[in-house]
C-alpha cells in the first residue's frame, strides 16, 4: 500500500502541468465613467438643452389640463355630439404630447447611452494597454467580483490616462417631427 501512494505521488508531480499565479486587477468602470469630467460636462450641455423644451412641455400639458377641465364645464351646456368632438381632440392632442415626450426622453437616453459607449470603448482601450505594459492577465469590473485586496484596483491609474485623452464628446439636440 505504500509503494502505491509513493507512486502516486511521484505521478502526480511529474506529470501535471505547473499551475502559475495569474495577475489581476480591478477597476470601477462605472465610476471612470459618472465621474470622467467631459462626461459631466456634456451631461450639463444636455441637462441645459433640455431646459426649453420642457419649459414647452409644461406649457402643453397645462393647455391640457385646461381643455380637459373645459370640456368638464361644458358637458352641461354642449350637444352630446359637441363634447365627443371636444373629447376626440383632447385625446388627439394628449396623444400627440404623449409621444412628443415619449420621443425626447429616448432620444436623449440614446444620446446619453452613445456617449457612454464612447467613453467605455476608450477605457478598453487604455486597459488593454494597461495590461500589455504591466502583464496584467486579468482585469475584472469591481461588479464582478465579491472581495478583493486594494491593491488590486487600477481605477486611478486608468482615470489619469482617461483624462488625458480629449474625447471630443458631442450630442444632438431633440428636434420635433
Amino acid at each position: 500500500m505504500r509503494i502505491i501512494k509513493i507512486f502516486l505521488i511521484l505521478l502526480i508531480y511529474f506529470f501535471c502541468t505547473k499551475i502559475y499565479s495569474q495577475t489581476i486587477a480591478i477597476v470601477n468602470v462605472q465610476s471612470l465613467i459618472d465621474y470622467n469630467e467631459q462626461y459631466k460636462s456634456i451631461i450639463e450641455k444636455i441637462n441645459n438643452s433640455q431646459k426649453d423644451f420642457l419649459k414647452n412641455f409644461e406649457k402643453k400639458e397645462k393647455e391640457l389640463i385646461e381643455m380637459l377641465n373645459d370640456i368638464e364645464n361644458a358637458k352641461l351646456i354642449l350637444s352630446e355630439n359637441e363634447i365627443n368632438l371636444q373629447i376626440d381632440k383632447y385625446n388627439k392632442d394628449l396623444q400627440d404630447f404623449q409621444l412628443l415626450v415619449n420621443n425626447f426622453n429616448i432620444h436623449y437616453e440614446d444620446q446619453i447611452n452613445f456617449i457612454r459607449e464612447k467613453i467605455f470603448k476608450e477605457i478598453i482601450q487604455i486597459l488593454e494597454k494597461y495590461a500589455t505594459d504591466n502583464k496584467i492577465d486579468l482585469i475584472l469590473d469591481s461588479t464582478s467580483y465579491l472581495i478583493a485586496s486594494n491593491s488590486l484596483d487600477v481605477t486611478i491609474k486608468i482615470k489619469e490616462e482617461l483624462n488625458k485623452i480629449n474625447l471630443q464628446l458631442d450630442y444632438k439636440d431633440f428636434e420635433k417631427n
